[in-house]
């Protein structure tokens, strides 16, 4: 029964590496898309 509860954590901690990874790149990728939005805005006024 040990090895259930070892693969079980194991199995859980990498969703939650997964899960925080994507967030991340979610951030970022949002972050990315207003700063593309706001040089293009610089580029239509000038």
């Amino acid at each position: 029964m040990t090895n259930f509860w070892s693969i079980l954590i194991a199995y859980l901690v990498a969703w939650a590496i997964f899960f925080i990874y994507s967030a991340t790149v979610g951030r970022r990728l949002t972050r990315l898309e207003d700063d593309l939005r706001r040089l293009k805005d610089r580029l239509v006024k000038s």
